[in-house]
């Protein structure tokens, strides 16, 4: 009997995990990911335009050596052709294979969404938790991937737990009408420090692992403030874990892979622009798509969306402050300083730039050996334009500029390596911050 009962539960459990797949992985039967390892530049080129114009195949990876992207049945014989055409090698795999592999690995919220209250910036909702959920999100949050409105709880309860060091915002709305939320941290919120160190993430909304490590900062430093006295000397680290906050819910509910925001444009079939590129420095220039089905459509004009232009309206009202801007984004293990619209052009203080980014990778490392490439975008990947590195550096002279690219191998982590990855990553986020007092 008491195995029977056993059978069932887990019968069940599995059959709401299959459920919470087909949600977000609907339409996406038959789908292939490919590895193509491309040598020469004519390939290089074929995957560039790939990616600018056509909205059939969704790159995941794209740098001058190799590839990652995934494409449906119905172009898979006629990519298959071209790259033979090309002689490159390449490996497949079925997509949903490898996303039932990585989906067992994994744990979600276990919250019913419509049940959850969202937390409004300024209104003290940690007071109103039952003590013992207070336990259980600390606990279990950096276990799995939280939801929009469990991030938001998340950073309102930092803020009323420590309301002399914290103070938890709002820079705006999406195009949905979502708080993009901040966090502000200081050694005294009632004083304004001198300069400023702005981390935001999930930019694009497949990239769950971004916010994770983010809020993980705000949770170490605030949980550890006499250790880290001296790197808040005089600084303020101003956190926006969910700048996408559409798309990233969109990727929960209904489509795994959604890169972009959810502007939707009457009477068009696609919808959605790249806020990596909407960013107003070298708009649209290159890397970018004026095809608003493609993944990487850059808006109708420069800072156009209301994502973008909450950041941009936070770092030009603080534009003699901000001392560091780092963009997190998933995957590669990259660190990328300007600029990234065109691989010839060079900053003029390249030199403490890389230098900052290699203390920066070094440490890092040393937590379980992960190495990081650093170097332009558009020497490493390809050129692209609109980004907020670009942005930050070329537009508003913020000396500190940079785009982080985690770890992995697909933007899925397994649940078991988010806290390593969050790890790691504070030990960079550190090394960053520390550079701010030099400015």
């Amino acid at each position: 009997m008491c195995y029977k009962i056993v059978c069932s539960l887990l019968l069940c459990l599995v059959g709401l995990a299959c459920s919470s797949i087909s949600n977000n992985l609907a339409g996406y039967e038959g789908y292939t990911k490919y590895t193509v390892q491309h040598g020469d530049e004519d390939s290089f080129r074929y995957m560039v335009d790939l990616q600018t114009n056509d909205a059939d195949v969704d790159f995941w990876l794209l740098t001058r050596n190799m590839s990652v992207l995934t494409v449906g049945p119905q172009r898979k014989p006629q990519f298959e052709s071209r790259l033979s055409q090309l002689r490159v090698d390449y490996q497949t795999q079925p997509l949903m294979e490898l996303m039932a592999a990585l989906e067992g690995n994994s744990t979600y919220a276990d919250e019913d969404v419509d049940d959850i209250d969202e937390c409004q910036p300024g209104a003290d909702c940690e007071s109103e938790r039952p003590h013992s959920r207070k336990r259980r999100q600390a606990r279990g949050f950096f276990s799995h991937y939280p939801r929009y409105h469990e991030i938001l709880n998340f950073m309102s309860g930092l803020a009323a737990r420590y309301p002399q060091y914290c103070r938890y915002e709002s820079l705006g709305r999406s195009n949905e009408g979502r708080h993009i939320a901040g966090l502000s941290i200081s050694l005294n919120t009632r004083t304004r420090p001198r300069r400023v160190a702005y981390i935001q993430a999930a930019a694009h909304g497949r990239e769950w692992i971004t916010p994770q490590t983010v809020l993980y900062l705000a949770y170490e430093l605030l949980t550890n403030l006499r250790a880290f006295q001296r790197v808040l000397n005089d600084v303020e680290v101003f956190l926006v874990p969910l700048v996408n906050p559409d798309g990233y819910e969109y990727t929960h509910t209904s489509d795994r892979f959604w890169r972009k925001n959810r502007h939707h444009y009457n009477g068009q079939r696609c919808s959605g622009v790249d806020i990596n590129r909407n960013f107003g420095n070298h708009w649209n220039y290159q890397g970018a798509s004026q095809n608003l089905c493609s993944e990487v459509y850059s808006g109708t004009a420069p800072n156009s969306e209301p994502e973008t232009s909450a950041v941009v309206r936070y770092l030009e009202f603080n534009r003699h402050r901000v001392k560091l801007s780092l963009d997190v984004h998933s995957f590669g293990k990259f660190i990328f300083y300007p600029y990234g619209y065109a691989r010839n052009t060079v900053p003029p203080t390249v030199g403490t730039l890389r230098s900052v980014a290699l203390r920066a990778a070094n440490q890092i490392g040393k937590y379980r050996g992960t190495r990081y490439t650093i170097g332009t975008s558009a020497s490493i990947l390809y050129e692209a334009s609109g980004s907020l590195d670009d942005f930050a550096y070329g537009s508003l002279g913020i000396p500190l500029s940079y785009t982080l690219e985690l770890p992995g191998d697909e933007f899925h982590v397994p649940s078991s390596d988010i806290i390593h990855v969050c790890k790691e990553t504070f030990a960079g986020f550190v090394e960053f911050i520390r550079h701010v007092s030099l400015y």
